[in-house]
């Protein structure tokens, strides 16, 4: 059984703030541009049909930390599966959550590139936000989970900066919504799900939210619905601002679009527009940063996850910095999505349908 310090936990409604900040992140510049490609007019309706899809892998995962409630994945894989697999399976799932840390961080490195600093190394800015990054994962979950909740207004003014492009939109540029047809357009979840990941973190902080499982269920629903709505909010911006032929060449539709914009305060909103995403987009990293040492200080460090930061900002840098070219982007990506698909929905399902029968025989022995 894991121990929480009373004061690392965190209340329901910083869970739901930690998962909210968590799950918007990378994804939201590109993503119109992506599902309009096969979904065209109703990539906006692919985006809540994720969001519902996703809920249903919330509750699985619930269900399972409801199992083992004093216990993160960490500690009740080994419960499971026994030690020597429960632990290797830890140190995959650790694994992941760096690795798609590091592929956050990839995609942050190329916008900024592309957008504002396209004169400084890669390497520069690269180690710039890993020291930031780990500034904040060497302190304990409250005190990140605090930063989350300061930062997420951010997420409003992004809305509102939103709002200015509805100054010159079409509505006709959706229709017909079903024109590219209903497989096509449920066919783009599996292109929407990998940018609203970070839900499955709860299975590393499960244990460390105070209150019953329930109202833990309710905080993680609450963030992956308003998660919903946002990304669906802005995919339908991009859908009415850009014509069905100038969307498949704006591969960052919501810079675009906010670059034509100009006030006499602020020249470039597209700047301020990206400084905020820079913030959003860096809780997530911190948040699989987080997720993942953790994992780590529990197999080799007795708990002490600060230890761990000792090599992981190494590991992160390399996975961040060797990818320099589109198709090894693409291809590591690829692997993100199949080891969602194993880890995240498959193996849990697995490790709950095990658990049951376990609590089952538990209680029939009694």
């Amino acid at each position: 059984m894991q121990m929480v310090k009373k004061n690392s936990s965190i209340t329901q409604g910083q869970l739901m703030f930690f998962i909210l900040q968590a799950q918007i992140g990378v994804g939201i510049l590109s993503l119109p541009h992506v599902l309009q490609l096969t979904a065209k007019g109703g990539a906006w309706i692919s985006v809540l049909f994720a969001g519902l899809f996703l809920q249903l892998v919330i509750i699985i995962h619930w269900a399972l930390c409801k199992l083992y409630p004093s216990d993160n994945i960490y500690s009740f894989l080994p419960k499971i599966v026994g030690k020597y697999l429960g632990n290797l399976l830890s140190l995959i799932y650790s694994g992941y959550f760096l690795f798609t840390a590091g592929m956050i961080l990839v995609r942050l490195l190329e916008i900024i590139h592309k957008w504002m600093l396209q004169e400084t190394p890669k390497w520069a800015v690269l180690i710039l936000i890993l020291v930031l990054s780990i500034y904040l994962v060497r302190e304990n979950l409250r005190i990140i989970t605090r930063f989350f909740v300061i930062t997420s207004f951010i997420i409003v003014v992004m809305v509102i900066l939103s709002l200015v492009g509805y100054m010159n939109v079409d509505f006709t540029y959706i229709f017909p919504i079903t024109e590219a047809g209903w497989v096509n357009i449920l066919k783009t979840i599996k292109d929407a799900t990998p940018a609203m990941l970070g839900f499955e973190i709860l299975l590393v902080f499960y244990p460390m939210v105070e209150g019953q499982s329930n109202g833990k269920l309710k905080a993680v629903s609450v963030a992956n619905l308003l998660t919903t709505l946002f990304y669906t909010f802005e995919v339908f911006t991009s859908l009415i601002i850009f014509s069905p032929e100038e969307l498949p060449l704006v591969p960052e539709p919501m810079l675009y679009m906010l670059k034509a914009f100009s006030f006499h305060i602020v020249d470039r909103i597209d700047l301020l527009f990206l400084a905020l995403w820079f913030v959003i987009t860096f809780t997530s990293l911190t948040a699989y940063l987080y997720a993942g040492i953790v994992g780590l200080g529990q197999l080799f460090h007795k708990g002490q996850h600060k230890k761990s930061l000792l090599y992981v900002p190494f590991i992160v840098f390399l996975i961040s910095f060797i990818p320099d070219d589109t198709f090894t982007i693409l291809y590591y990506e690829r692997m993100i999505s199949v080891a969602f698909r194993i880890l995240i929905i498959g193996l849990p399902i697995f490790f709950l349908m095990i658990g049951y029968v376990r609590k089952k025989r538990r209680e029939q022995t009694i």
